[in-house]
């Protein structure tokens, strides 16, 4: 641990806490503001791990050198991508002691960590698509292989998040209008659309699931039970499977971002799609307008006008 001197003095009766204190009053502040379960579990998986190499020790007395011992400790043990994602949650702990009074000033201000190269996430490209999609359809004559189906082209139509497809009921499908109504991160509700050809199988689907099922869950199993986000995620990776595809992982995320990276790509704007996504912030969305760059580049260099009016 560091001799650094501590300048992170304050009321002794606010931060006489232990570590372990701060971080359950931190996680019931984040519970009450609305945040998911999944996100509570991040932050506590990013934060024990400091509390056990501190030893639990009172918020008062953890100075920038003890975390910059922890991040070199941490960096021996995971990838320089997870060491930033429980950074970011260590960070917005230490910040959020200091806007509730419980520090003089936060000690993460002071320290500077290397920047990550920007992952791009994982996406499927055209074949890959057709071939999930016919991987779907061949498995499609049943009533639940017919359901796997619908599922997969919803991911792909409309983009949702794994939580958001699992809690679409049928009263949230508006076949007349092409949209769906979804609770996003937050309990933020918005509307998403969709095209003809989910259409089509939505309304065959609805007819098939019947409406005198113990649940009102879009997609569910033969008793009536919403599908887990466990069963979603088995179901995508096993037609993945089936489909053969390499070098992706094929989960319901990898759908989500196949959707996004297709929408810039087919001329949709970003700030569409961040409000079809229901991204708070805009730099989120940006994300894909960079990796369609990498296609709309390529596309261009086969059709310059210029290119191709003034070649030889």
């Amino acid at each position: 641990m560091t001799n650094e001197s501590n300048h992170f003095k304050t009321d002794p009766v606010l931060s006489s806490g232990s570590l372990s204190q701060a971080l359950e009053s931190f996680l019931l502040a984040l519970q009450v503001s609305g945040r998911s379960h999944l996100t509570l579990q991040l932050y506590r998986r990013s934060v024990e791990p400091l509390i056990t190499f501190l030893s639990d020790r009172p918020i008062i007395d953890i100075s920038p050198g003890d975390l910059r011992s922890f991040l070199a400790y941490l960096g021996t043990k995971v990838n320089p991508v997870t060491v930033s994602i429980r950074w970011r949650s260590i960070r917005s702990f230490f910040n959020w002691l200091y806007r509730e009074g419980l520090l003089t000033e936060s000690p993460v201000k002071r320290i500077q960590t290397a920047k990550v190269p920007r992952q791009f996430p994982y996406v499927l490209n055209d074949a890959q698509v057709q071939a999930l999609v016919q991987a779907a359809k061949a498995r499609a004559g049943t009533w639940q292989g017919y359901r796997n189906y619908v599922i997969v082209l919803t991911f792909l139509d409309c983009g949702l998040r794994v939580s958001e497809l699992r809690g679409v009921t049928v009263n949230d499908v508006n076949l007349i209008h092409g949209t769906l109504q979804v609770m996003g991160k937050g309990s933020r509700e918005r509307r998403v659309y969709f095209g003809r050809r989910l259409s089509r199988v939505l309304r065959d689907w609805l007819a098939k699931r019947t409406l005198s099922l113990s649940s009102d869950a879009l997609f569910c199993t033969r008793k009536g039970y919403a599908l887990t986000r466990y069963e979603i995620a088995h179901i995508i990776q096993g037609l993945g499977k089936g489909a053969r595809l390499q070098g992706v992982r094929c989960s319901p995320h990898t759908l989500r971002h196949t959707f996004a990276t297709q929408f810039i790509r087919n001329g949709g704007d970003p700030f569409s799609l961040q409000r079809l996504l229901g991204h708070s912030d805009i730099s989120t969305t940006m994300v894909y307008v960079h990796m369609a760059g990498t296609a709309l580049r390529e596309a261009h260099a086969k059709a310059s006008p210029v290119d191709r009016l003034l070649e030889g």
